[in-house]
C-alpha cells in the first residue's frame, strides 16, 4: 500500500509541477512587459479580492514574513500595479489597493488562467469534470 500511495504522491508532485509551469506560462501571456514572480502575482490577485486590505492581512494569508511583504509591496508599487496609504487612525499600518494598471493586470491574468483551466477541464467529461474539481476543491483546502 505505501509503495503504491509513494508512486501515486510522485506522479501527482509531476502533475501539478506541470499545472503550475503552465499558470506560469500564462503570465507571459498577459503582455504586461515584465514578468512578476508568484508572489507578487498572489498578492495582487488577493488585493484584487479584498480591496484596501492591510498589509499584515496579506501576509498572514500567503503566510510570508512582514519584511518578505515589504519588500514585495515596494517592488509592486514601484512597478505602477499597487497603491499603499496609511490610514489617519493608525500610521503604523499600510493598506493596499490595486492601481488601474493592476486592476488591468489582474482582470488579463484570471482571464487567461480561466482559459487554460476551460481547455483543460475541456478534455473531461462533464460528469469528469464535477469529480475532478469536487476532488481538487476537497484537497486543496487545507487548514493550517
Amino acid at each position: 500500500m505505501t509503495t503504491c500511495i509513494t508512486k501515486q504522491a510522485a506522479e501527482l508532485r509531476r502533475a501539478i509541477g506541470l499545472l503550475s509551469r503552465r499558470f506560469k506560462s500564462a503570465e507571459a501571456e498577459v503582455g504586461s512587459g515584465k514578468l512578476l514572480n508568484p508572489l507578487d502575482m498572489q498578492i495582487l490577485l488577493f488585493v484584487a479580492d479584498q480591496p484596501t486590505c492591510m498589509a499584515t492581512e496579506v501576509a498572514r494569508h500567503l503566510m510570508v514574513a512582514a519584511t518578505t511583504m515589504s519588500s514585495a509591496t515596494d517592488r509592486l508599487t514601484r512597478q505602477g500595479l499597487l497603491s499603499r496609504e496609511r490610514p489617519d487612525d493608525n500610521r503604523r499600518a499600510v493598506s493596499l489597493s490595486l492601481t488601474d494598471a493592476g486592476q488591468a493586470y489582474v482582470s488579463a491574468l484570471v482571464r487567461v488562467q480561466t482559459d487554460h483551466c476551460q481547455s483543460m477541464l475541456e478534455k473531461l467529461s462533464p460528469e469528469e469534470r464535477d469529480q475532478f474539481i469536487r476532488i481538487f476543491a476537497k484537497i486543496s483546502y487545507y487548514d493550517y
